[in-house]
Parts: structure tokens; sequence; C-alpha cells
């Protein structure tokens, strides 16, 4: 039977705004190697909760983050060079949505995940940055805070190993 790691618990118990505060002070190039990793792919991550509007005058939908409300951008459908219908997402200001070289997606959820990933308003980089952290293995984990400043790293095992009940 394995122990449960402490440090990697307080690690998963921080907020997504703590938790990405403390990443960007790892080493540059372990915070670049970090990113290529967890943000290879657009995804729609589970914090990023968003809602489709009727696009008026258009054939589309508005995309909208939601809590607080933002406005992304449109999502339209299209037919590519065999026919199929696909989705197109155009920014704010009327841009089209390429990621990866791709400009159209099969689902509409894949186009709006696109949408939030090339959208800062949306936050979808930094929680699927969060998300992504999260879910790596406690030596996984524990390997990366290594690369943080030493007194970054002795605050956290402090904290990490503080008995339950007593203050900060």
């Amino acid at each position: 039977m394995s122990r449960r790691d402490p440090l990697a618990a307080h690690i998963r118990r921080l907020g997504n705004h703590d938790l990405n505060e403390l990443l960007v002070q790892l080493s540059k190039p372990t915070f670049a190697a970090l990113v290529d990793v967890a943000l290879a792919r657009p995804t729609l991550p589970g914090g990023l909760l968003v809602r489709y509007e009727l696009a008026p005058g258009v054939d589309g939908w508005t995309v909208v983050a939601c809590a607080p409300r933002r406005r992304l951008g449109i999502l339209t459908r299209d037919r590519d060079q065999g026919g199929q219908l696909v989705w197109r997402a155009w920014t704010r200001s009327g841009d089209s949505v390429q990621v990866a070289g791709d400009c159209w997606w099969r689902r509409r959820e894949d186009a709006a995940a696109a949408l939030a990933w090339v959208t800062p308003a949306s936050r979808a980089r930094w929680l699927a940055l969060a998300a992504h952290v999260r879910g790596l293995a406690d030596p996984e984990l524990n390997e990366l805070l290594r690369s943080l400043p030493c007194a970054v790293f002795d605050g956290l095992l402090e904290a990490a190993y503080r008995p339950e009940g007593t203050a900060a």
C-alpha cells in the first residue's frame, strides 16, 4: 500500500491562480518543457464553461465563456472540399482561427476549444496548464517542483507538512 504524498496533495489543493503563479517560478527550461507538453493541443479544460448563443445575422453560434461572461467569437458551419459539414471559428475581430494548421473542425466543441485557445480572455491555456500539473503522478510532480527556487520549494514543504489545524 502506498502512502499519500503530502507535498503532491498540497499542490493539487492549490487554486488555479495560485498554482499558475507557482509554475511561472520554475526555471525557464523546465517551464518551457512543461508548456510544450501541457499545451500541445487545444482543449476545453474542465474549469472553462462555454455557452452557445445564436449569432444574429450569421448561420452560426456566438461562443460565450461563463463566470464571468466573456464573448469569445463565432462558430459557423461550412463545407470542406469533400462536401462534409465542418465548423469554422472566428475571433471577435473577424479573423479566422487557425491552430496547428487547422482552420476547420468536424465537431462544434473542437472549434470552440480552438477559439478559446486563441482568446486570452477565456483563460483556457492557464486552466489547461493547471489541470495538466494536477494530473501528474506524485513522482513526476515532485521532480517538476525541484526546479523551483530553493526558498519557494522550502515554503511548499513547510506548508505541506504543517500539522492540520495549525495556522500558516
